[in-house]
């Protein structure tokens, strides 16, 4: 594998610029303290409890000062990548430093279930009462957004001579949610993508399964079927029943001999699916596609251990998820190695230490992340860095993360999918995390019409404005006000803006802005996958499950499949790189890429017995939220807030991603 150049970058490693292992941290007085500002919980926007009861779990990240903090900012910069061995020698603390760590973890009761030597955390599980006793906080109830927990109030104090910079994971509020949209009514038995129900319910209640002319019948293809006479959009057709393997290979521009490459792929979730590799090969049996010849999972608990500890997790729930990154990952890269870790819950603590297994491990070329939060406000800085740390990592050491943008366009919307069951509190505008890291790249979403013959008659952003036809012969339209569908977008609050952002954004000169790039998204437009459904109650299974294949979009199948697409563009030009983005924004208005600028222009009709005329979905448009009011999102030429610098454009991208 070729590595950048490190010429510039090694220059620097000399006696004055590297600092020793053994004086990372200086020696301090017996008795001095230490006070972590850095990692103190804000009250603000919180409902505060009674005190929570000793024994309530908690898992915690204890973080270690990093050697060479300025090194690492410019190799980083300037897209260095080196060994795993090379990043440790120059930025781990010793072995001492983190022993000390451990043994003070010990000593306070705390369980170690990982030391991260090369980032500099150790992962602990422990109870509230030993968080108050290690650090001097009070652990309350708490709850924030709809999701309740524990937070521990006050600043975090500990003896200078520990050495710790940080700890994370002291509130148990920030849980991960996927940024998966399942198109309601495509449940079906087959992959035959004509469902068997007749229309039922609101706006995405199922379609019909009469074929006629003008017919109700999903497309197979773009514009297989129209039911209106009277067309709103330039371009329309019936909602897509749902995509098989071979047309997301099309729709990414994959051509063998891009696909005979096999670099290995890498996603991050919580919980496991243990019949994953099955359900995906039955898939691919029925859609003669190539077998999933080569995947491995890596749980760090079962859905019932999982249930049963974190149940607001629905670990159950996210195995279609997981159908959505596994099948599409391979759709993509058919002869791809897969390597899946599940960590044990959805919370920030445990997913951070799942992803820096994966980075020691060092097994893949690329990272997926479909999941997210709707803010990153709140965010302590060793909550960030818990992220940061593994991800720049993976950046230095050629490894490339993904991560989703959402499903809910800026977040502003009280009633949004990714919001949580408290919604919006104050109504603004947000970008969650890992999403606007600037150690990752951000995947954004779109709508493509592909059609029978294999061309993208239709390719244009994701944020969904529903409508009421007048009439099927009537291009008359009123909106109806619906909870935004849409890809995410927006400015972060805690990530400044990177260097190859700088001039090419167009939302901030100073944060971060989400996304980079954008891929295939729309649920109207979406992906079939076979998953394993469950009955439940509250999120709890009350019955066994059954397979069965189901229509999906959401940025969670744009983020695998860019990420894919990106493994393959690696193992195809023979290039050692870690984070796409700055390559990507480097390619901004070359033919690498598909400028998406189609507000207006696009829609997917879909029959529905509550609206008799049907409604009329604009598939790029300028959604008002169930406020009345009307999101920032919207598509543009250059980069834009809900694709990015567009979408990779097949074997040129291939080509030039080098």
């Amino acid at each position: 594998m070729k590595r950048r150049s490190l010429a510039a970058v090694t220059a620097v490693l000399t006696t004055a610029s590297v600092v020793p292992a053994a004086a990372a941290l200086a020696a301090t007085p017996n008795g001095a303290k230490t006070t972590l500002s850095n990692s103190s919980v804000s009250t603000s926007g919180l409902r505060l409890g009674a005190n929570a009861p000793g024994a309530t779990p908690m898992s915690l990240t204890l973080q270690l000062p990093q050697r060479n903090a300025a090194l690492m900012a410019r190799m980083t910069a300037a897209g260095a990548v080196v060994s795993t061995a090379r990043y440790r020698a120059l930025f781990a603390p010793t072995a001492a430093q983190l022993a000390h760590v451990t043994s003070f973890a010990k000593s306070h009761g705390m369980v170690v279930d990982q030391v991260d030597a090369a980032g500099g955390q150790v992962m602990v599980h422990t109870t509230a009462s030993h968080v108050s006793s290690a650090f001097g906080v009070t652990v309350r109830r708490a709850s924030a957004h709809g999701v309740s927990g524990v937070a521990a109030i006050g600043t975090p104090v500990v003896d200078r001579s520990i050495g710790l910079s940080g700890v994370a994971g002291l509130s148990t509020l920030r849980m991960a949610k996927v940024d998966n949209a399942h198109l309601a009514g495509s449940s079906r038995k087959t992959i035959n993508r004509t469902p068997s129900s007749k229309v039922s319910g609101g706006p995405r209640g199922r379609i019909s399964a009469t074929a006629t002319d003008g017919s109700t019948d999903c497309a197979t293809h773009w514009g297989d079927h129209l039911q209106p006479s009277a067309q709103v959009y330039a371009k329309e057709s019936n909602l897509i029943c749902g995509y098989v393997p071979q047309d997301l290979a099309k729709i990414q521009g994959m051509t063998t001999a891009v696909q005979t490459n096999a670099p290995s792929i890498g996603l991050l979730l919580w919980g496991n699916d243990p019949n994953m590799l099955s359900e995906t090969n039955t898939y691919m049996a029925a859609a003669k596609y190539p077998a999933l010849k080569s995947y491995t999972a890596y749980p760090a608990a079962t859905n019932a251990q999982i249930l049963a500890t974190q149940p607001g997790c629905d670990p159950y729930g996210a195995g279609s998820e997981q159908s959505i990154d596994v099948q599409s990952s391979h759709s993509v890269s058919p002869n791809s190695p897969i390597y899946y870790y599940g960590a044990k819950s959805c919370q920030d603590a445990d997913l951070t230490s799942e992803l820096s297994k994966m980075v020691n491990d060092h097994k893949v070329s690329t990272i997926s992340m479909s999941f997210g939060e709707a803010y990153d406000q709140g965010l302590t800085a060793a909550d960030k860095a818990a992220w940061d740390r593994p991800l720049q990592q993976a950046n230095l050491t050629g490894i490339s993360t993904f991560a989703s943008s959402g499903d809910s366009g800026d977040n502003s919307d009280a009633a949004g999918n990714d919001l949580g069951a408290g919604g919006n509190p104050d109504n603004k505008p947000h970008i969650g995390y890992p999403a606007s890291s600037t150690y990752t790249t951000a995947v954004g979403g779109s709508s493509v019409g592909l059609s029978a013959a294999g061309s993208l008659v239709a390719d244009v952003g994701w944020e969904d404005a529903y409508y009421q036809q007048k009439s099927l012969s009537s291009t008359a339209k009123t909106r109806i006000n619906f909870p935004v569908d849409g890809a995410g977008g927006g400015v972060s609050q805690v990530s400044t803006i990177p260097t190859w952002q700088k001039g090419k954004v167009t939302t901030s000169t100073t944060m971060r802005a989400v996304p980079d790039v954008a891929g295939l998204a729309n649920p109207y437009t979406g992906f079939t996958v076979r998953d394993t459904a469950y009955p439940e109650s509250n999120g709890v299974p009350t019955g066994p499950g059954v397979q069965e294949y189901d229509t999906y979009g959401g940025t969670s199948l744009a983020s695998p499949m860019v990420a894919a697409t990106v493994a393959l563009a690696k193992a195809y030009n023979k290039v050692s790189i870690g984070n796409a983005a700055p390559r990507l924004y480097a390619l901004l208005g070359t033919s690498a890429l598909r400028d998406l600028n189609g507000v207006n222009t696009t829609g997917a009709f879909l029959p529905s017995t509550k609206y008799p005329a049907g409604v009329i979905i604009s598939l790029d448009g300028h959604p008002i939220n169930s406020l009345g009011r009307q999101e920032n999102l919207v598509t543009a030429k250059g980069w834009d807030n809900v694709t990015g610098v567009g979408e990779l454009n097949g074997l040129n991208f291939i080509k030039a991603f080098k």
